[in-house]
């Protein structure tokens, strides 16, 4: 949620969302890439919104099995979470990033330290939602601006 409101909504009124844009021309996705890079995002890709035959299904065999375990929030709106269209009715495609926010060391070494207390390495330095929300949110301005919006 962004000021109350979901994370798309905001953008409503942007060219972004013009389905004059051609996301996926060579050319921007080219130069998205290389943002994405100089953010620190370590790999990116652009999909359409039917990339994932019975993304549905899958997530909700996934929901049922309780493979999310304590992360209840997976459970909130599936149809959301299952078909991006449900969210954004204009999407035309998806660009989908990543972050290596693992250390340089083996984080399973600290095991064999028996006299030593093991963190999970996603509980090490800066919370990593605060960190790629920051990236993203600058990578969504540089894309707003580079589309002409």
């Amino acid at each position: 949620m962004v000021g109350g409101r979901s994370g798309v909504e905001h953008l409503r009124g942007s060219r972004l969302l013009n389905t004059t844009v051609k996301l996926s021309s060579h050319e921007l996705q080219t130069a998205l890439a290389g943002q994405a890079r100089a953010l620190g995002f370590d790999c990116m890709g652009v999909t359409d919104p039917d990339a994932i035959v019975d993304a549905g299904r899958h997530l909700r065999a996934f929901l049922d099995a309780g493979a999310h375990g304590e992360m209840e929030w997976l459970a909130l709106r599936p149809e959301r979470r299952a078909d991006p269209r449900v969210l954004w009715a204009g999407v035309r495609s998806i660009i989908m990033l990543g972050v290596n926010y693992g250390p340089d060391e083996n984080p399973l070494a600290i095991l064999q330290q028996r006299t030593r207390g093991a963190i999970s390495v996603y509980a090490r330095g800066d919370d990593y939602h605060d960190l790629i929300k920051r990236r993203l949110k600058t990578l969504a301005r540089w894309l707003v601006a580079a589309s002409g919006g």
